[in-house]
This record gives C-alpha cells, structure tokens and sequence, in this order.
C-alpha cells in the first residue's frame, strides 16, 4: 500500500513538473514573438518635428505597418510616453537632450545610428545681403533661454558682430551684459518665435532653422550666415531593449529610404544627416 502510494505522489510531482517547465519556456517564446511580429507603430514627434516623423511613414507602411504619428506640443512628453510604452519611438530630439533626460529620469531610451537630420541656426536680415553690408544700429533679436542665448551670442561673435569677454561673467552662459564690443552700438531682444514674421522690426535675426519653418517662414530666405551641428542631429530613439528588434530596424529603413529623405524640403528647417 505504501508503494502505492508513494507511485502516484511520484506522478503528481512529475506532472508538476513538467507543466511548470512547459510554462517558463512558453513566455520567452510568445514575447519574442510577440516583438518580431509587431504590425502597429506608434511614433511621437514634437510639432517642430512634424515633417521628420511623417516622411518615413508611408514607406514602413509599405513594409507591412499600421503607422500612428501622434504629435505633442511639448519636448517632455514624447520620451514620457516612450518610457511608458504608449509609443515605440520618437523622432523629434538631440542625443545631448536625450542623454539629459535620461540622466534625469533614469531611464534607457537610445538613438538608432545613423542620426539622419540636422537643423541649423542662422544670422538672418531683410535689411542686408551680407554681415557685411549690415547698417548700423537697430535691434538684433535673439533667443529668450539663457542656453539660447549664450550660443547665439556666440555665433554672432564668430560672425564678426560683436565680440565677447573671454569668460562669462556670471555663471556658465554668456549674457549681453558679457559683450564688450557693440561696434553697430546693436540693441538686443530676446524675442519668441514673433520675430520670424516681423523681421522687418529687425536689423538682425537669429534663430533657429526648425522653428522658422514652424512660424511659416522659409529658413533658407534672408540667410547671411549658417551654423550646423552635427552632434545636435536628431534621430530615431526607442528604448535600449528594442533596439534589435525587426521593427525597430524597419523603422530606420524606411527613414533613410529615397522616398522618405524626398519629403524633407530644406524649406522645413531640416537637412540629411545620414549615410
């Protein structure tokens, strides 16, 4: 009897066992293929970047994809609802913002190689054909963060325009107080993205190409000097675990595709950065 006994506890524990072990194989497999076999993509962009994340949409359609873009108003919230999962990827951001949020939220979005567009700054008027024909006097508008600012009153020191104490005087950004050399005797305004379509209150304008092209102005139009960075490129990002993935990989392709790179005009404030 207690052969018995101990032959069917013997069972049972062997049964147990191989269901547990069928169930822990089956996870892996279903969420693998779960993320190979992936038929909708949402991508987030910012409205600045409304062109970038639209361009490659019908060519990942193409491939297979029911493609959703969802814009926000907002720099924050595509990499919230990135590393909530409501979206896949974004197209809209730097890898010096990205790595900036990621520093700050503890989080591991990465961006896809090649970065594939760049914007750029420019030294812009109606009033001259070149920095050397500039009148003097008159306003030059300018950004209104202090980030902002400090670059451009940098580029506009590289331009010959002004020059600059060899050190900011407070802080780690230059300030107009840090100008030491005004020789237009310039005023400065740090000015919204009005000035774009009031450039005639201007003897300069600075700013940058992706946000012109957002206030409807032609980035290319009244340009007297150009500033392009390329470690501000902007890319594709997706969280560090999916960067392997098939669609993922789909997603780059379609992006870089001849059709896709066709529907970005430099009109739009961006150019081709990829290979």
């Amino acid at each position: 009897m207690k052969k018995k006994i101990l032959c069917v506890l013997l069972c049972v524990c062997m049964v147990a066992s191989l269901a547990v072990g069928c169930s822990s194989t089956e996870k892996p497999s279903s969420s693998a293929s779960e993320s190979e076999e992936k038929t909708t993509i949402k991508i987030g962009a910012s409205t600045v970047s409304k062109d970038l994340a639209e361009s490659g949409k019908e060519s990942l359609e193409a491939m297979g994809y029911e493609v959703e873009i969802i814009l926000f108003d907002d720099y924050v919230l595509p990499n919230d609802a990135l590393v909530q999962e409501t979206l896949d990827a974004n197209f809209y951001q730097h890898e010096p913002y990205m790595n900036n949020y990621n520093e700050a939220n503890g989080t591991d979005i990465i961006m896809m190689s090649p970065k594939l567009y760049n914007y750029f700054t420019g030294i812009y008027s109606v009033k001259a054909s070149s920095i050397e024909d500039l009148p003097k006097g008159g306003s030059v508008g300018i950004a209104q963060d202090a980030a902002n600012i400090s670059e451009q009153l940098k580029q506009l020191e590289e331009a010959g325009v002004i020059k600059l104490s060899e050190e900011p005087a407070a802080g780690d950004f230059y300030t107009v107080a840090d100008i030491v050399d005004n020789p237009n005797n310039y005023d400065f305004v740090q000015s919204d993205h009005l000035k774009y379509t009031n450039m005639d209150d201007y003897t300069i304008v600075v700013g940058t190409s992706n946000t012109m092209a957002e206030a409807g102005v032609d980035p290319t139009e009244n340009l007297l000097k150009k500033f392009v960075y390329d470690d501000l490129a902007e890319g594709i990002c997706v969280l560090e675990k999916n960067k392997d993935t098939k669609w993922a990989k789909d997603i780059m392709t379609a992006y870089m595709s001849d059709e896709a790179v066709a529907k970005v005009p430099v009109s739009s404030g961006f150019e081709y950065a990829g290979e």
